[in-house]
C-alpha cells in the first residue's frame, strides 16, 4: 500500500448515540425499516420531508432510503453507508439506488439480517468517525493556507488533528508547521490505489509538528515532478482520516478540479472571501454551486488593504452567513516567512479560527471563553 515507506472529535457522541436516518416513504416497507433500526439500538430519526432529509443527511451514521423518496430528492451527496431497501414485492430500481450513491440494495424483509449485519458493523465503527472541515478562498492570496494551519493549531488544543495540504505544486504548509525538514511521508510516497489506508498506518507514517499536528502535504524537489494530485486520491485520504477519532482539516485551492471532487466529503467548507467586489461574485457563484450539492457553507470575511464591501452586503450578495473577519495582521508575514505560524496564534486569526471550529462543532461555548 506504501510505494516507498512504509483519537473522538465528533461532538462527544458515542456510537449508541449516533442516529440512522429511516427515509422510507413505502407504507409496506416503513414498519420493517423501523424495526430492522430499532434492533441495533442507536437513535432513529424517521422523515420522509425533503428538507428535513437534507438537514440530517450528513450527520447520521447511515441512511435507510426507498424509491419513493429518491424519487421526490434532487441530488444528493456521497456519503458511506446509504442502503437503498426494496419490499419483496417489487424490483429493484437500479438506476435510483446508483442515483443516490448507495451501498447496497437489499429486498426487506428477506435481506433483513444483512441489513442488520451491515449496520452492526457500523456500529462498532462509529467511535471513530472524525470531521472533515475544508477550507479555501475566493481568490487567490486570501489567506486560506495561514488560516487552514490556525485552525489546526487551535483544534489541536482539545483533540486529535490532521492537516491535509490539498495543492502538492503549491509552496507547501509544511513551511508554516516548521516541517520543511522533518521525515515522513508525503503525497508522492502514497497510494491509494489499493483502498483505504488504515488511519493508525497513514498517521504513523506522516510528519508530525511540535504541537502535535498530522501534516500530509508534498515533498520537496528541484526537478520538473510529474505528480499531479488527483480528487480521487484526495477522497481517499479524506476517508481514511476520517475513520479516526480525529478532525481533519483540509487546505483546498481555488478553483481546482481537486477541490470540486473534495467538497461533498467534507462536512462543513469555510469560504474566505476578501470583501471586494470581484471576490465576493465569485463566492457567489461557489456558494451557489456547492449548496445545489447539499455542501455547508460558511465564509469568514478577508479584509486585505482597502475593503469594499461590509458584512451586510456580502452576505446579501452571496446568500451565505458570515461568520467571522479576519483583517491584515501587521508583522504576520514576516514573522511567518522567518520562523512558521506561531504556535501562540494572534488574536484576530485566533478568534476566525475559534468560529470555524465552532462552526464544526469541535469547539463548544465553554471551549471558546478559555
Amino acid at each position: 500500500m506504501w510505494k516507498r515507506c512504509a483519537a473522538a472529535m465528533v461532538s462527544g457522541m458515542s456510537p449508541a448515540q449516533t442516529p440512522i436516518l429511516v427515509a422510507i416513504s413505502n407504507p409496506v416497507l416503513h414498519p420493517e425499516a423501523i424495526h430492522i433500526a430499532a434492533a441495533t439500538g442507536r437513535k432513529i430519526i424517521d422523515t420522509t420531508e425533503p428538507a428535513e432529509i437534507i438537514r440530517h443527511y450528513r450527520r447520521v451514521d447511515a441512511v435507510l432510503i426507498d424509491a419513493d423518496t429518491v424519487s421526490g430528492l434532487g441530488e444528493l451527496p456521497r456519503r458511506r453507508h446509504v442502503y437503498f431497501l426494496v419490499a419483496d414485492s417489487g424490483p429493484v430500481d437500479w438506476r435510483l439506488a446508483l442515483g443516490c450513491h448507495a451501498d447496497n440494495a437489499l429486498v426487506i424483509p428477506a435481506q433483513a439480517a444483512e441489513l442488520l449485519g451491515a449496520l452492526g458493523r457500523e456500529k462498532h465503527s462509529a467511535e471513530g468517525q472524525g470531521k472533515v472541515l475544508g477550507i479555501t478562498g475566493s481568490a487567490g492570496g486570501a489567506g486560506a493556507s495561514t488560516l487552514a494551519v490556525a485552525l489546526a493549531r487551535q483544534a489541536r488544543r482539545v483533540g486529535e488533528v490532521a492537516l491535509i495540504d490539498a495543492d502538492p505544486r503549491a509552496g507547501g504548509l509544511d513551511l508554516l508547521l516548521g516541517l520543511e525538514d522533518v521525515s515522513g511521508a508525503r503525497w508522492q510516497d502514497l497510494s491509494f490505489g489499493e483502498g483505504a489506508i488504515a488511519v493508525g498506518e497513514l498517521r504513523a507514517a506522516l510528519p508530525t509538528s511540535r504541537d502535535g499536528i498530522t501534516l500530509l502535504t508534498g515533498a520537496r524537489a528541484t526537478i520538473a515532478d510529474p505528480y499531479e494530485l488527483s480528487g480521487s486520491e484526495l477522497i481517499s485520504a479524506l476517508e481514511s482520516l476520517r475513520s479516526g477519532p480525529e478532525l481533519t482539516v483540509v487546505d483546498l485551492p481555488v478553483g481546482r478540479e481537486v477541490t470540486e471532487a473534495a467538497v461533498e466529503h467534507c462536512d462543513r467548507v469555510l469560504l474566505l472571501v476578501p470583501a471586494e467586489v470581484r471576490p465576493v461574485a465569485a463566492a457567489a457563484q461557489q456558494v451557489a454551486r456547492w449548496r445545489s450539492r447539499q455542501v455547508e457553507v460558511e465564509l469568514i470575511l478577508r479584509h486585505r488593504g482597502w475593503s469594499g464591501l461590509g458584512v451586510p452586503e456580502v452576505e446579501n450578495i452571496t446568500r451565505a452567513e458570515v461568520i467571522a473577519e479576519l483583517g491584515t495582521i501587521s508583522r504576520l508575514s514576516k514573522q511567518t516567512e522567518m520562523q512558521g505560524l506561531p504556535e501562540n496564534l494572534p488574536r484576530p486569526l485566533l478568534l476566525a479560527a475559534q468560529a470555524g471550529l465552532a462552526a464544526v462543532e469541535v469547539l463548544n461555548r465553554e471551549q471558546l471563553r478559555r
